[in-house]
């Protein structure tokens, strides 16, 4: 199977510049087990313009958030991308923990499963791949609960240490982006107009949904912004939002953290993306200039991935939007 291992490169070297260098080591040993299997690692295959920003902010030191984008093609000569982007939490730097761990998980669940079988992909292999990524996080925090109460640590305190992180994601497959998330990073879709797929499980988009909230612009400066409902890592398994929006081949799809979004407004994020001069790399790092500059209170994580038009896709289409199709709420 071929993956372009120039986009792969782009992971390693992110995490590098980020200090997070047990990421970094996990994806070359993982680079050199595809190379024993006969995988093919591509520098001249790019089926999209993807690129990734990644910083730690203003504030903080460490970064939290954690990204992952590979693409290639599978053994029946068809196009895939895998894009996901977790934000972690959790104190003594076990969000970095948490964020890893997932996207790890995530690659060594969904990646097989796409190089391995002739079968069409759907939603339901992020579905699992986030349960796994679920699972592990769930039960390294049961390990170390176990051992800080063997230690004398009162159970409720142990608990103050989990960790957990959000996750949003992307499969790229037949014109099709099959997205999933949990928590309130992000995934937009950009064609004329800019469009969040993605619904935040948060307590604001909650106060926003039921009303108490009068603006979508208070949620940016509510005291309780930062508090999610729902992350990988607190319960056995978790509920995962997907959704399924046709692709017509010239869209932008932008996953991101909340310490992009939340540091701009989805207006600056539509002027960027819709620069028809920028490519990937000029938006990427444009977003993450942006956030930096509107606060950098939080550390920055995102992928840009602009879509090259396909030929079996007809120039008539007139529809800007497919119908984003939400498979589970």
């Amino acid at each position: 199977m071929p993956i372009d291992i120039t986009l792969f490169l782009q992971n390693i070297q992110a995490a590098l510049i980020n200090r997070q260098y047990h990421y970094a080591q996990f994806l070359v040993d993982y680079t050199i087990n595809v190379v024993q299997d006969d995988a093919r690692l591509e520098t001249q295959f790019s089926p999209f313009d993807v690129s990734i920003g990644l910083h730690p902010g203003r504030v903080r030191q460490e970064n939290e958030d954690c990204i992952l984008a590979v693409q290639g093609m599978r053994t029946t000569q068809e196009e895939f991308g895998l894009f996901v982007v977790c934000d972690g939490m959790g104190g003594h730097d076990r969000g970095q923990e948490a964020a890893h761990l997932a996207v790890q998980t995530i690659l060594e669940t969904v990646l097989p499963v796409i190089g391995k079988t002739n079968l069409p992909l759907s939603e339901r292999i992020l579905v699992d791949g986030i349960q796994a990524a679920n699972r592990a996080i769930y039960v390294r925090n049961q390990g170390v609960h176990q051992e800080q109460v063997a230690a004398g640590s009162s159970p409720t305190l142990s608990r103050l240490h989990h960790m957990g992180t959000t996750v949003t994601a992307v499969l790229l497959f037949r014109n099709i982006a099959y997205i999933a998330n949990v928590g309130d990073s992000r995934t937009y879709l950009y064609n004329q107009s800019l469009k969040k797929i993605t619904k935040d499980h948060s307590l604001v988009a909650q106060l926003l949904a039921d009303g108490y909230l009068q603006e979508e612009e208070e949620m940016y400066t509510h005291p309780s912004r930062h508090q999610i409902s729902r992350a990988l890592g607190v319960k056995p398994s978790v509920e995962v939002d997907t959704f399924m929006v046709p692709l017509l081949g010239d869209e932008i799809l932008l996953l991101c953290s909340d310490g992009l979004w939340e540091m701009t407004r989805d207006q600056k994020i539509e002027a960027i993306l819709a620069s028809s001069w920028a490519n990937a790399s000029l938006m990427s790092n444009r977003l993450v200039q942006i956030a930096h500059e509107g606060g950098g209170k939080d550390n920055i994580g995102c992928i840009v991935v602009q879509l090259q038009r396909r030929a079996d896709i007809s120039s008539e289409e007139t529809v800007l939007f497919g119908p984003v199709v939400a498979l589970k709420k």
